[in-house]
């Protein structure tokens, strides 16, 4: 097994049971979709954005986020610094199927981006990050912003997980463009720990951070994040209390978690940053 950021352009990885340290595998293009999710109903998910980099005016999605605002959305740490600064980056928002068209879709450019001071690229604490827009998003019942935890909170009990991550439990291609959606229980740390400990190498330094992630467990269909889910939202009725940041691939492995930036210590931050709240 290998532990993987779980982005589609540039995949930072560590070999389970091997030793290899973290790396990077550029311009590796995996399957987009959540392991064994459901398809989300239109509008369901209003937050959820698709964010995409693109060369001569040739887009692909390469992480999820989240609407804070009419001009920020939120997204993981590695969403920015594993993807090439070269090339136009933008959101569209207003989707379920990535080639969608409809009223509300809303493709815009990105302007800025911050990533967290702490966090230092690849699978590590603090991978979290802020996308300014060049102009605001219009909401509408398509398009709506996320609510933001309680700082400092300990989210507990069952999640909602949205994403066009991978369905796949090898690296073989396939490319929906539904956006899907899962259920999945919140673990508690130690039992993340533990689970996260088991399958790494005893050389290997372990990357989950009891302040900055929470991690979730699949069930009995092997519900997970994958690849194409990273700076997606973990949810809990709107209010956003994850960020998908890595996890181990293949993806739905029964023992392997996954794992998120824990919002609720992060508000902050986001807060310092973003101003039309």
């Amino acid at each position: 097994m290998k532990l993987f950021t779980f982005l589609t352009i540039a995949i930072a990885f560590a070999s389970a049971k091997s030793g290899t340290k973290i790396g990077l595998r550029t311009f590796h293009r995996p399957n987009p979709r959540i392991i064994n999710g459901d398809d989300a109903a239109k509008g369901q998910f209003p937050y959820q954005i698709s964010y995409q980099w693109g060369i001569l005016g040739l887009h692909e999605h390469v992480c999820g986020g989240s609407i804070l605002s009419p001009t920020f959305i939120l997204t993981a740490g590695h969403c920015v610094t594993e993807v090439p600064s070269q090339g136009e980056h933008r959101i569209v928002a207003g989707i379920t199927e990535l080639n969608e068209q409809n009223n509300e879709r809303q493709e815009i450019q990105v302007v800025e981006k911050i990533v967290h001071p702490d966090f230092n690229g690849g699978v590590g604490p603090n991978d979290i990050a802020l996308l300014k827009l060049a102009t605001p998003l219009e909401f509408g019942d398509l398009v709506q912003p996320v609510v933001l935890p309680e700082a400092g909170s300990e989210p507990t009990g069952d999640s909602v997980l949205t994403g066009w991550g991978s369905t796949s439990t090898t690296i073989i291609p396939s490319l929906p463009n539904h956006l899907q959606t899962a259920t999945v229980p919140i673990l508690s740390y130690d039992d993340c720990k533990k689970a996260v400990d088991a399958l790494l190498d005893e050389n290997q330094e372990d990357p989950l951070s009891e302040v900055s992630n929470v991690c979730t467990a699949p069930l009995s269909k092997g519900e997970s994040a994958c690849l194409g889910d990273s700076g997606g939202p973990l949810a809990q009725n709107g209010t956003i209390v994850g960020i998908v940041s890595w996890g181990f691939v293949p993806c739905s492995y029964p023992e392997a978690p996954s794992v998120y930036t824990k919002v609720s210590n992060f508000v902050d931050f986001i807060k310092e940053h973003v101003h039309d709240l």
